[in-house]
């Protein structure tokens, strides 16, 4: 047998594997995700990724709601939108009042409508995921705590059913305030203060303020106040943001304190003939 022969045979064998290898085994199974999230106001998110089953648009905008309706089985207003995150394609369902806020916020999510609702359009498999606000918060599966936030809904396995409590403390966003406080303080006093002793340690103060702000998360203790029902809307919005004024606060101080670090590093400056350091000793001196 010629070579050319023998190429042609391992080609046309090739060919034939390759094409075997993509008519045979099963279909892989149709796959979907559902993220849900709970706001801080009371209402709600359930995001629908699911690929493969759905002829247009319109049809799974309708099983968004289908979904969010067997989750928030009692809320009376959802609105659904197509959208995309990361140039792919999917569609959030909007729940107000998907829960009651107060003291002690409590609801319960029962995932096996919502796996029915997915085995009828043929997702054999589809990853749930649950998002809380970022307070105390208790999930119970099937009456047991669980430390999980995710899971995988099949015809053969249960579906969840979570009870979520979630216990908001309003202290510790007034907590949270006392940093751009301190940070005012430490800027007042670093730029205004003519004594060293006073202005280097208020700069400090401050710098260490923003640095806090970052470590402590204070721009999630504003979900206390709305978990809790004390705020909703812009006002909570604000809110969320109002202990994170910190940090600006804390780039003038670092600057006064890089420049008292500079002028100490590149030693005393000469002074004139008819020129007399003055007795106060501000950082500026």
């Amino acid at each position: 047998m010629s070579i050319r022969r023998l190429a042609a045979t391992a080609v046309a064998l090739l060919a034939l594997a390759v094409l075997a290898g993509c008519g045979g085994g099963a279909p892989p199974p149709q796959r979907a995700r559902v993220d849900v999230t709970l706001l801080d106001d009371g209402g709600a998110e359930v995001d629908l990724r699911a690929a493969g089953r759905l002829s247009s648009d319109a049809e799974a905008r309708a099983l968004t709601r289908r979904i969010a309706q067997e989750l928030f089985p009692k809320t009376e207003k959802i609105r659904v939108s197509t959208r995309k995150g990361r140039g792919v394609p999917f569609n959030r369902a909007e729940v107000d009042r998907a829960y009651r806020t107060g003291r002690k916020a409590s609801l319960r999510i029962d995932a096996s409508g919502a796996l029915r609702r997915l085995s009828a359009k043929g997702f054999e498999d589809t990853a749930m995921r649950l998002r809380v606000p970022p307070v105390p918060t208790t999930v119970r599966a099937h009456g047991d705590p669980t430390g999980r936030r995710a899971w995988r809904l099949r015809e053969d396995v249960p579906a969840p059913v979570l009870a979520v409590e979630m216990r908001p403390r309003p202290a510790r966003w007034y907590g949270a305030m006392a940093l751009p406080a301190l940070g005012a303080l430490g800027v007042a006093l670093g730029f205004f203060a003519r004594r060293r002793v006073l202005a280097l340690p208020a700069a400090v103060l401050a710098v260490a303020a923003a640095v806090l702000a970052v470590v402590l998360a204070a721009g999630r203790q504003g979900a206390n106040l709305g978990v809790a029902g004390l705020l909703s809307g812009t006002a909570l919005k604000l809110a969320s943001v109002a202990p994170l004024t910190a940090l600006p606060l804390g780039l003038p101080a670092a600057m006064l304190l890089g420049t008292v670090l500079f002028r100490r590093l590149a030693g005393p400056r000469p002074l004139a003939e008819h020129e007399a350091r003055p007795r106060d000793t501000g950082v500026f001196w």
